[in-house]
């Protein structure tokens, strides 16, 4: 809007008040008696439920008139955002009305299996769907091949979630394949080396005074995406004594723009710069030393390491900040109390990105900021019902026995509990086996995997594909068969608070409306298909029958079932902190600076510890392309209005999608001004982006906030299949990036791949 639209807005809205005011109210039933107004006022209705746009999921009230959805807010019984919900949370309302929806099972007609080619679907009922999938998951079966049987999780509601792990093990398969390993295994293995748990960190940002913020845009893609929002606004307006934040990035971001400090490091080096950090606290004797003496082991090791390698001075020549400017900042850390230091993406899903998330969450131990007041916090979560054991007979105890597509565990990727990057070559060797048959649920990887291409030609090769989906996704354009689910405004489910407030908290799905066309939940298909499998139905027998069942059957021992409708959400009790004898997962049960877990773990594949980094480290990233040939480094950012549900095809989120650049509907390729004017191009001037394995062409952005050596381009855009809001609308950076892992956690690599760029 600009401003001379906004200007004409406002004269109109105040006529229009003003009006109001001379002629007097406007009423929609006027002239209409009592009982008739009664008669014909509209079914109002607000229901509680919750998100699912990202893995935040949100608790969420809808409005609902006349039986249709118009307007959803927070649930301000949610703690985690303080009832607030994010921009993705509107969207609901286009997520469940998008006109291209899939309302019936359809069926592919056309053999061959392309990004340009039509798989001329036909409809086909419901009973005739089922019957074919049951009619494949039997042959497998039959043929004592379970494991041949490929799943694939994208973003589900954790009681669907719940549901396909228990399908999976009670029909034999290994090949269970979700998509974090497209996203935060790296933040994961690298807190798992340190305090022993694999899963991401929560942080009591309503405390916390100083933010070290590696890679970690806070505003746009770290989740729980709405509790940073929220808590930027209490931390920066709320509190007495403002926190102070820093944005270490080589990207001038939403979240750098709105910070005290933004400073541009030169990608691929913060593990260097954090190490630089406890060199300055260290050689200061500025730590917690009461924690490290009481709570920590490796201390020594660490010291040594860290005061012999990674002075300043010396760091300041790898990450291209003044030495000065690191010592400032360790200081100003250590000794603004309460601290935290997080790394994010962009600092940490490179090779060796485990080490580089080491590196920043030992940062915290040397702070003290460890389960206390403003500091690292320890997620729980709510005690559900007890499912019953599991029923598996041999043919599905042999068939998990086989090794898994993606090979977690084995040598290659030792700490990995998913790879799912590793699926494309596996499907194409045959290795270790061919698959027969692939479910999706909800997942859309090759159009956000690094290297889509090989995802295309793996998805070609399986012999018969089944995709369950609200939508045609670039992934379901490779599928035999489609069955039309529903979106989360539309079904039954729970889900548990992520990584964020500590406190253990509960959300409900319900039906706000009912089912468009012929969808039905992803639960309601696999109960459907235990039914029809001898080997499966006893697994969910006692599970309630059905989806509404399930949640109430999970459910029962925190609320009462009315109530938990009314509500939409269960809250624990207050978060205890310093719990310190009882949180640490380590051989030491304390925080380690020489990981435990990962010396036993090697040892266990044969490795002495001389053979094994066991401390936090720097390492030169191992860059995709030589400099000489490709000078910059591709920066794949992740704007806050990418709705990660695999679609894009909403106005609301295209319109507002990038607020820095003011600008949406499309991907500009970002690049350093001086850069930019040396080699004589103009804003808006359409370039090619090169990396050694593809090109992109887009419009160059000319921008003061990008590091000279990097070229930033937003994900999200690039689609080619399903909607007129997103089908042809940008670039897809993904496409040129290469295929590469941090090897111990199995996490892909996104910004390690060399591009040059020239004129279109």
């Amino acid at each position: 809007m600009n401003r001379r639209t906004f200007l004409k807005l406002s004269a109109l809205t105040g006529t229009l008040v003003g009006g109001k005011r001379i002629i007097g109210p406007f009423d929609t039933y006027a002239g209409l008696s009592p009982q008739q107004k009664t008669e014909n006022a509209p079914e109002e209705k607000w229901i509680s439920t919750s998100c699912l746009n990202c893995s935040a999921r949100c608790a969420i009230r809808v409005r609902v008139l006349n039986g249709k959805a118009v307007k959803i807010t927070g649930n301000p019984l949610s703690s985690v955002a303080d009832g607030k919900i994010c921009p993705r949370g509107h969207l609901g309302l286009q997520v469940l009305y998008d006109p291209g929806r899939i309302r019936s099972p359809l069926r592919r007609t056309n053999k061959e299996k392309g990004r340009a080619i039509d798989p001329e679907w036909t409809r086909l009922s419901w009973e005739e769907a089922i019957e074919e999938v049951t009619h494949r998951l039997k042959t497998l079966r039959d043929k004592a091949q379970p494991h041949k049987l490929l799943l694939f999780a994208g973003l589900n509601t954790m009681s669907s979630e719940d549901l396909i792990s228990r399908f999976a093990n009670a029909f034999g398969t290994p090949n269970l394949i979700f998509g974090n390993g497209l996203d935060g295994e790296t933040e994961k293995s690298g807190r798992w080396m340190a305090d022993g748990h694999y899963r991401s960190t929560a942080y009591d940002l309503d405390h916390t005074n100083y933010v070290l913020a590696f890679g970690a845009q806070m505003l746009e893609s770290s989740n729980p995406s709405s509790r940073f929002l929220r808590k930027w606004g209490k931390l920066r307006r709320e509190k007495s004594n403002r926190t102070k934040i820093v944005v270490i990035s080589p990207r001038y971001s939403v979240t750098a723009a709105k910070a005290d400090e933004w400073i541009p490091i030169r990608p691929g080096t913060d593990a260097a710069l954090a190490m630089a950090i406890a060199h300055v606290i260290l050689s200061d004797k500025l730590h917690d030393s009461n924690f490290i003496s009481h709570w920590t082991t490796g201390f020594d090791l660490y010291k040594n390491l860290i005061l012999h390698q990674y002075s300043p001075s010396v760091v300041s020549a790898v990450t291209g900040i003044p030495p000065e400017t690191i010592q400032r900042i360790a200081r100003e850390f250590a000794q603004t109390q309460p601290a935290i230091a997080l790394g994010g993406k962009e600092s940490l899903n490179w090779p060796e990105g485990s080490y580089t998330s080491y590196a920043i969450f030992c940062l915290n131990a040397l702070a003290g900021s460890i389960d206390g007041p403003g500091g690292v916090i320890y997620q729980e979560h709510p005690k559900y019902q007890e499912m019953p054991l599991l029923v598996e007979d041999d043919i599905a105890r042999k068939g998990k026995a086989q090794p898994c597509l993606d090979l977690r565990g084995t040598t290659q990727f030792p700490a990995a509990q998913v790879v799912t990057n590793q699926i494309p070559e596996s499907l194409l060797a045959d290795t270790p086996y061919a698959i027969e048959l692939a479910i999706g649920f909800n997942s859309n990887f090759n159009m956000f995997a690094p290297g889509s291409e090989r995802w295309d030609q793996a998805l070609r090769k399986i012999p018969y594909s089944v995709h369950i989906s609200p939508f045609i996704s670039e992934m379901a354009l490779y599928a035999d068969l489609l069955l039309p689910s529903t979106t989360f405004l539309e079904e039954w489910g729970y889900d548990h608070s992520p990584a964020g407030a500590g406190l253990a908290e509960m959300r409900l799905k319900q039906p706000v409306v009912n089912p468009l066309g012929e969808t039905r939940a992803i639960s309601n298909i696999l109960f459907h298909l235990s039914k029809n499998l001898k080997a499966v139905a006893p697994s969910f027998a006692n599970l309630g029958d059905g989806p509404e069942g399930f949640v109430k059957f999970r459910t029962a021992p925190l609320m009462p079932w009315k109530e938990f409708l009314r509500k939409g959400v269960w809250t624990g009790p207050n978060y205890q902190y310093k719990k310190y004898q009882r949180i640490f997962n380590t051989p030491s049960k304390k925080f380690e600076f020489t990981s435990g877990n990962l010396r036993s773990l090697m040892a266990k594949k044969g490795k002495r510890d001389e053979e094994v980094n066991l401390l936090p480290q720097y390492r030169e990233a191992n860059f995709l392309g030589k400099k000489d040939q490709f000078p910059f480094v591709l920066i794949p950012y992740q704007p806050l209005m990418v709705i990660e549900n695999g679609s894009q095809n909403y106005p609301w989120a295209q319109e507002i999608f990038l607020p820095m650049h003011g600008r949406g509907w499309e991907t500009p390729i970002e690049i350093n001004r001086e850069v930019g004017e040396r080699m004589g191009f103009k804003n808006g001037q359409m370039i090619w982006v090169e990396s050694p394995f593809e090109k992109i062409k887009g419009r160059v952005k000319l921008s003061d906030g990008i590091h000279p050596e990097g070229v930033a381009i937003p994900s999200g855009q690039g689609h080619y299949a399903y909607g007129k809001w997103q089908q042809g609308i940008g670039v897809n950076p993904h496409e040129i990036v290469g295929v590469d892992y941090d090897r111990l956690s199995g996490q892909a690599a996104f910004f390690n791949t060399r591009v040059r760029i020239y004129k279109a």
